[in-house]
């Protein structure tokens, strides 16, 4: 807290004499006036004290002392009252997670992740300003953001417009998005150029092979330049392919169980299907997860979301291994296909 120092003149009539005592002074100090300019204007009427001018310095004093405890009081008041939300605590925020895998480990992060706070879809481009600012550090400051797919710094004034950009699902709304809180999830949205995200539609993320047809390289002219696509895939740049599968799996796991309006729950595949949710490819985006670790920034991103919207965290971005532990749990234990609906289906309890 701030420390404040009143003026000497104010500390001095803290007290405020009292009127009877102050008008006595102010008398002789009058008379004596009165005797002295007597001489020279006998007739001068003698001076007498203001009652007003008296007590201005007292009322000074009093009003500044009741500014500054006000503005402390404040103060004290809205550093006692910040909320600290349990999403601030990594460690505590994993509690019971320790030995878990496959089913039991995904059931368990659904329980602490999937109950947050959603924002207004209005609200996104707000949010968007300040998770994806060009200068992470100081984003309010930041007049700029940072495209995913192309990473390329633009204004922030172009929010919405058809020559800039726009609001990306990584994971599609076209396979099982509704309205809700997972429609506005600000884990699986990034700004993206209006041209590029249009070219990438619905695509499921993975890497041209080589019985792609038609694969281009970069994926939109104004793309990053190691981005591809086919016409079924689409790779962002390498700077941020784990940023991406960590996204999409943080969703799986979310909303990975029956949601409330009845809508099935979303699945990671190999076989990737909008009609049963199942988003991919899912060999594809562990493979990402390993060889591109979670930056500082992507970091920092997560935890603004937890501290300033939504008070929840990915965690694939605090622990990367969970993946692992997860999917590829199912297939060496199981002995089951990674897309194996039916494994899925028994040890999530999903109807």
């Amino acid at each position: 807290m701030s420390t404040f120092l009143l003026p000497a003149q104010a500390l001095a009539f803290h007290t405020n004499p009292s009127s009877s005592s102050l008008v006595r002074r102010s008398s002789t100090l009058a008379s004596t006036i009165g005797v002295i300019k007597a001489s020279s204007a006998p007739r001068s009427k003698p001076v007498r004290p203001s009652p007003l001018g008296a007590s201005r310095l007292p009322l000074r004093g009093i009003l500044l002392a009741i500014i500054v405890g006000f503005a402390c009081a404040l103060t004290f008041n809205s550093a006692v009252t910040a909320t600290i939300y349990p999403c601030e605590d990594v460690d505590r925020y994993y509690t019971g997670v320790d030995g878990l895998q496959g089913a039991a480990l995904m059931k368990k992060l659904n329980s602490i992740v999937s109950v947050h706070q959603s924002l207004r879809y209005k609200d996104i481009w707000f949010a968007l300003k300040i998770l994806d600012a060009a200068d992470f550090e100081n984003p309010e400051a930041s007049s700029e953001i940072v495209e995913i797919y192309s990473l390329r710094a633009v204004p922030k004034s172009l929010a919405g417009k058809s020559e800039g950009w726009n609001r990306e699902h990584l994971w599609p709304r076209s396979y099982g998005l509704r309205n809700g809180a997972m429609l506005t999830d600000l884990h699986n949205i990034h700004p993206a150029d209006a041209n590029v995200n249009s070219s990438r539609g619905n695509k499921y993320y993975g890497e041209c092979v080589a019985t792609s047809t038609h694969c281009s390289r970069p994926a939109n002219n104004e793309a990053a330049a190691d981005t591809e696509t086919d016409q079924e895939r689409w790779a962002p740049p390498k700077e941020v392919k784990g940023d991406v599968a960590r996204s999409v799996m943080y969703m799986a796991v979310s909303y990975g169980f029956q949601q409330p309006n009845g809508s099935p729950p979303l699945r990671l595949s190999d076989s990737p299907n909008i009609e049963t949710n199942e988003m991919g490819l899912l060999s594809t985006l562990l493979k990402w997860n390993e060889l591109d670790p979670p930056s500082s920034a992507e970091k920092l991103r997560n935890d603004r979301i937890c501290k300033l919207y939504q008070h929840n965290r990915n965690p694939f971005i605090d622990h990367p291994e969970y993946a692992n532990l997860i999917w590829k749990y199912a297939t060496n234990e199981g002995k089951v296909s990674l897309s194996d609906p039916l494994y899925w289906k028994s040890s999530l309890d999903i109807s």
